[in-house]
């Protein structure tokens, strides 16, 4: 705790302490009210003199130094701050706020988290109900991955201040960093209620509802973040991912083209929404998303290889033998490349010599198609 806060309090003890040491005696008479004895006051008094100014001038002495690391913070100025605080804890070593700060330089300024653990380790020693330091510290023992003392350094934090804001969301992030999804549920929870509608916090409880299965939990965060913030991405691409796991390509699609809407150059939707209106039998729409995802991915063969199965159903037969072939160039061993390839020379090109080819090569590489085996077989001699 601040010296200054102390003196009186530490005063106080000590006249307490000198009039413990008085010899005590049943009296033979009343007392007269309110009256003293001339020994009891010259003990106080010498007990106030001894006391209190050595105190206040190390309290003082402190206090100045404290305030002078201070500044020295705010500049960035972490060496000469760390030395400044040592001066104020020789003044008075059970400076709980010097040790504490002295912690944070120790960590974010000097890159020290052993020193840092140490400085904080004392303030809650000097001062157990000092919350920041108990969370402050968590934060550092998180940071070493000392992930179970991180945990009850966040929970005493808690414990003791359970309005503790910053406290509650360390130790969300401690269980959604280590991937402990009921504990992140609960702990998120504990956020929302002491400041609700925060959108990350929203967002982390639909992802780990998701997690767990519990997919009505999951919409009703993502409903109540999107009301709020409308074009918050990840809640958009959640969303699709929760709905393509419930078969609802409907509701993916709008999803998904909702995320692309925030932001048009995203992979992962494309690549989606190709899928969901191939299967809709929607193939230009579905064109429309793996040519984005060719242009975004160039050198991903896959992405070569669907572009040419659309095209080749939409009757673009050019694009779709380039696409077809810049695959198998990406990737000699694409299997399902050679496969395609085949089935677009024998059925769209009518050219079995160059389907043939391409079914030898799928064999090749471990193919099993049944119909392939016994068409190449037939021709071979």
């Amino acid at each position: 705790m601040l010296p200054q806060l102390s003196t009186f309090r530490y005063a106080l003890i000590w006249i307490n302490r000198i009039n413990m040491m008085l010899p005590h005696h049943t009296p033979t008479h009343r007392p007269r009210r309110n009256m003293i004895n001339l020994h009891q006051w010259l003990m106080i008094l010498t007990g106030w003199m001894i006391l209190i100014f050595p105190l206040t001038v190390f309290a003082d002495e402190a206090l100045d130094h404290f305030n002078m690391a201070h500044q020295h913070v705010q500049q960035g100025q972490y060496e000469q701050a760390a030395t400044a605080l040592e001066t104020a804890i020789n003044a008075y070593p059970h400076f709980a706020e010097a040790h504490h700060l002295l912690g944070l330089v120790y960590f974010t300024g000097l890159q020290d988290p052993e020193k840092a653990l140490a400085a904080l380790k004392r303030a809650v020693s000097y001062y157990p109900n000092f919350a920041r330091a108990h969370m402050d510290m968590g934060t550092v023992l998180h940071h070493q991955q000392q992930v179970v003392d991180a945990e009850a350094a966040y929970q005493k934090a808690v414990a003791l201040y359970p309005r503790f804001l910053e406290a509650q969301l360390a130790m969300a992030n401690l269980y959604d960093q280590t991937r402990q999804p009921q504990k992140a549920i609960t702990a998120y929870t504990s956020v929302l209620k002491l400041n609700s509608d925060q959108p990350e916090v929203l967002y982390k409880l639909a992802y780990w509802h998701h997690q767990v299965g519990e997919e009505q939990n999951a919409h009703m965060m993502l409903d109540r973040l999107l009301k709020t913030d409308p074009h918050h991405l990840e809640s958009w691409l959640l969303q699709g991912e929760i709905f393509e796991k419930e078969n609802k390509p409907d509701n993916a699609i709008q999803a998904y083209e909702q995320a692309l809407s925030v932001k048009e150059d995203l992979l992962g939707p494309h690549h989606a929404l190709g899928f969901l209106y191939q299967d809709q039998g929607n193939s230009k729409k579905a064109a429309k998303h793996f040519a984005e995802v060719v242009k975004l991915d160039p050198k991903n063969p896959e992405a070569h290889l669907n572009f040419g199965v659309i095209l080749a159903g939409l009757k673009q037969l050019d694009e779709a033998e380039r696409e077809y072939q810049t695959a198998i160039s990406l990737d000699s061993d694409l299997i399902e490349g050679y496969y395609n390839l085949g089935v677009f020379y024998e059925f769209y090109r009518k050219d079995t010599d160059k389907a043939l080819i391409q079914y030898q090569e799928y064999l090749k590489r471990g193919g099993t198609d049944e119909r392939i085996t016994k068409l190449v077989k037939k021709v071979q001699p």
